[in-house]
């Protein structure tokens, strides 16, 4: 893999950030070292069945930094675990600086595969489907990895066999459309009330929609397979 170089930047705690010609100085390669170790746990903490390989980009060597016996890292603002962004390295002694990095991480793990070319507006059962471990090009909750999510969605676009499923490619029929008449189902521990209302807005099962009901009330409620409303009591 070629090497990576990415923009520093560079906050200093004042002049005595730079190393003097007598002074230690921060091995830039160790640091690196420590940034894709740091990534790597922080990905395993989020994702515990992906395999990640972080590289952090390269230091400028001109660079002479006091070296530093308390580091520690974070995500730059706005940035995410992803596949690529910005770590910052923070010395905390002896002396303060900090330090931008950018980095990419090479991430592999499980996720849903067709098993045959799938149109448009497919809907999906369990046999147009299989699990694979796969190199992701997009962070791991961009893929659906549970049959059971993409079983009864629709596809938005087509979807050629062997090609990973996304999340953003997939839709589910609604269960309940704005303005239609939707039964009410409340259950609790020994009852069970039944009412109609009209639906306000449209939601797949399992997602949330407004009900209003004769009295004017609006409730709230999930999406039923069945066309139904599941409030709680």
């Amino acid at each position: 893999m070629p090497l990576l170089r990415f923009p520093v930047l560079l906050l200093v705690a004042g002049w005595a950030a730079v190393a003097s010609a007598a002074g230690p100085v921060q091995d830039t390669q160790v640091l690196r070292q420590l940034g894709n170790t740091w990534l790597e746990q922080q990905i395993a903490l989020a994702w515990p069945d992906v395999r990640a390989r972080a590289q952090v980009g390269a230091v400028d060597e001109r660079l002479r930094l006091v070296a530093c016996r308390d580091l520690e890292f974070s995500l730059a603002a706005g940035a995410s675990l992803g596949t690529a962004g910005s770590v910052k390295a923070e010395c905390l002694a002896p002396v303060r600086w900090s330090l931008y990095l950018g980095f990419q991480v090479s991430l592999s793990g499980p996720a849903l595969v067709a098993r045959r070319d799938l149109p448009a507006r497919s809907i999906l059962a369990a046999p147009d489907l299989e699990a694979r471990n796969i190199d992701y090009e997009q962070p791991p909750t961009a893929y659906p990895r549970d049959v059971r999510v993409a079983v009864g969605a629709r596809t938005d676009r087509w979807i050629a066999a062997g090609q990973p499923l996304l999340l953003a490619a997939l839709s589910r029929p609604p269960a309940v459309n704005a303005g239609q008449r939707a039964r009410i189902v409340a259950r609790g521990a020994g009852f069970s009330v039944n009412q109609e209302g009209v639906a306000l807005n449209t939601a797949a099962a399992g997602e949330p929609v407004r009900v209003k009901i004769r009295s004017g009330r609006i409730v709230h409620g999930i999406a039923q397979e069945d066309g139904s409303v599941l409030v709680k009591p």
